[in-house]
This record gives structure tokens, sequence and C-alpha cells, in this order.
């Protein structure tokens, strides 16, 4: 049995000056010539009734108040409809094998308190079948007196999971699902904008062996459609509900391709692209259809609006050319897109080739013709030399 501590002493004391409260109001106005009152005998509860989740543990705070000291208490809570006899004290009596096998080792009262006037109801792991009118009945033998109390149950499902599927008209769909509601849930569908769109879904919802609810709801949207989805499903009971939000796989846009070449004279190729989700797969080719590994580098960063871009670098070696090709593929839908590009490293190298050549024959071109001037030059100096000599030569 619980303990006396789990009885909030001072909830008991507020209790009580309700119920004297209440009495001195009855007996003014039940005041007799003799001066005797009758006796006066409560049974009440904070609520009547509650509300909580399946799994939860519920104490019912329930009370009596009796001006004359009683000599005999019975306590006896049952729910009814089903006759079912969820707990019962009397004073050194036991009763537990009257007691219904639902509620043997779950239910329980605070029997050391009962003589204050204690008579809550403590139930763990309240279950869908607690669901329904319970009463409470207290006897002695200065009055008698009963209370109804209304339980309802209910249970939070699991966390929506999401599956889409392509129809024949190629629309999407996609599909929010989860189990172990109860009562049945509101579902609503919310677009990227936070507008609401339940009214283009369809609902439907399975009773489970166990009692819960299982939901399913479907959305279709135009093939290529893109962008992220959220559906909430909600319990009217508790005012409690679960959203998740799906990102439909999607196409992105390219790829293209950049060139650079190193100092080395190593081309490296740059592959970007845009507006993938799922995260897309990465594969660099050449002309034989071998996959390019080495020196690859991939950037994966993921945007604002949920989608990925890509950024693949390949760097080849130094006068290696051909063609490459960079291919994004989108594993959830089986598509992707790829760029081509061709490498003309060898011609750049010819041609860079020939312009050394040609540079080399310029600068021959050019000593040669400089060595010719200078050549004649120097004769025509030494010929003026000579007939100057031959002018200023004294005769014989």
């Amino acid at each position: 049995m619980a303990s006396a501590g789990s009885w909030h002493h001072l909830d008991r004391e507020m209790n009580h000056l309700i119920f004297l409260f209440i009495s001195l109001i009855t007996l003014s106005h039940h005041t007799v010539g003799s001066n005797t009152v009758p006796g006066l005998f409560l049974v009440g509860c904070d609520s009547d009734r509650f509300i909580l989740q399946a799994g939860d543990d519920l104490i019912i705070p329930c009370y009596f108040y009796s001006q004359n000291e009683p000599q005999l208490i019975t306590v006896q809570w049952e729910k009814l409809g089903a006759g079912r006899l969820v707990q019962r004290y009397q004073i050194n009596k036991t009763f537990f094998d009257q007691l219904d096998p639902d509620y043997r080792n779950r239910a329980q009262m605070f029997e050391k308190e009962i003589a204050e006037g204690n008579v809550s109801l403590r139930l763990d792991n309240v279950r869908l079948s607690d669901a329904g009118t319970y009463r409470l009945n207290v006897n002695a033998t200065s009055g008698a007196g009963h209370k109804d109390i209304t339980i309802q149950v209910g249970a939070i499902g699991r966390s929506p999971r999401f599956y889409s599927f392509v129809t024949k008209k190629n629309d999407s769909v996609l599909v929010c699902e989860s189990t172990g509601w109860y009562p049945v849930p509101n579902v609503t569908w919310q677009n990227p904008a936070w507008r609401n769109i339940t009214k283009s879904s369809q609902t439907h919802e399975t009773d489970s062996r166990n009692g819960t609810v299982r939901v399913r709801s479907a959305m279709t949207f135009p093939t290529g459609s893109k962008g992220s989805y959220t559906c909430t499903i909600w319990n009217p009971l508790l005012y409690q509900g679960i959203s998740s939000t799906y990102t439909l796989p999607a196409i992105g846009y390219g790829p293209y391709i950049q060139s650079w070449v190193t100092g080395g004279g190593r081309s490296v190729l740059t592959c970007q692209s845009s507006g993938w989700y799922p995260t897309p797969e990465v594969s660099w080719h050449n002309d034989l259809g071998d996959t390019m590994t080495r020196f690859l580098l991939t950037e994966l960063t993921n945007s604002t609006d949920g989608s990925v871009s890509v950024k693949s670098s390949l760097k080849l070696k130094a006068g290696l050319s051909g063609n490459y090709t960079c291919t994004i593929w989108n594993p959830v839908l089986e598509q992707g897109l790829f760029h081509r590009f061709t490498v003309l490293t060898s011609r750049y190298k010819e041609i860079r080739s020939h312009w050394y050549a040609a540079g080399a024959i310029v600068s021959t071109a050019v000593l040669v013709v400089a060595a010719v001037i200078k050549a004649k030059t120097f004769i025509r100096q030494i010929k003026k030399d000579r007939k100057a000599h031959t002018a200023y030569s004294p005769a014989e």
C-alpha cells in the first residue's frame, strides 16, 4: 500500500476546511428547538473528470467528512457498467481475491489515512481499457455517500514516418504514417511557405488489435515538385501532437564544369550543381568508362531550403588529355545529370612548343642580321681609313 507521505497534508487540511465551512452553513439552516443537530456526512473529490495519457499514473484525490466519529468505515471503488471491483477497504478485512484481476496490482488506497478522511485512489500504468466511470462508495456508522468519477485515456502515437512513390501518371505521392493513437487523431499538412494544404490530402484510419489507431495521410504533387512539407498528427483529447518534416526528392540544376591549369601544367576540373535532395552520389569517368578516384575532392553543402549543393574537383596529371564526365545521381529517384568536358592539354603543349621554336628562330635571325650589319659597318670603316691614308701620304 502507498505510504502516508504520498498524501499531501496541506491539500488534506484545505479539504477539511472546505468541509467545515460547508458544515457550518448547513448547521445554520438546520438548527432545531432542542439544539440537537442531525449528523453531517459528506463525500467529495477534487474533480469528477480526469484526462490522462496511457502509461501515466493517476491519483484521484477524494475524501469524506463525518460530523460524528464513525465506528466502522467501508470504502469501495468500482467501475460502473461492467461491475468490476477496483478496490475495497474495511477494518481488519481484506478483499484481494474479490478484486478484478486487471486492478489487483495497480489500484491502491491510502489505508493509514482513511480514518482521517482520505479515500483517494491511486491507479498505476493507466491503460486505454481503464477509461470509463468509477463510483466511490463510503459507508460508515455515522452516514454514507458516493461520488462518480469519469476517466478518459488517450494515447500519443509514434513519430510520423514518410515514404513516397511515383504513380503511373508520373505524379509524386508522399505518405505520412503513424501508429499508436487514441482516439482518432487529426492530420494537417503545411507546404514550404507554412500554408495549410490539408484539403488536398487523403487520410485513412485503421483500428489496431490493442485498441489504438493507425493513421495514413497522402499528398499528391506534380512531377518535379520540390521543397519541405510538414505533417502534424494531433490528439484532440490530450491536446498534444507530433510534427515531422519531409523534403521531396529532387534533381538539381546543371551540372557545369570549369577548368584551369596549375603552374605545373596539371588540369583541374571543377563540377558544380545545386538543388539536390537527398544527398546525391558524385562520380567521374574517363573515355574508357573508368571511374576516376585519384586526386578527387568532393564537397557537399546544405542549403537553407534543405537542398544539397555539390562541388567536386578532379586534378589530372600534367599532359593528360581526353573527355571526362561528371555524373551526379539521386539514389531515391534513380535519376541523375551529367556533364562531359574535353581536355586539350597535349595540343596546348604542342602549340606552346611551336611558340618556343618560333621564338628561337626569330632570336637567331635577329642575331644574324645584327652581325651582318656590324660586319658591313666594320668593312666600310676599314675602306674609309685606307682612302684617307693614301690621300695624305708624302710624295717620293
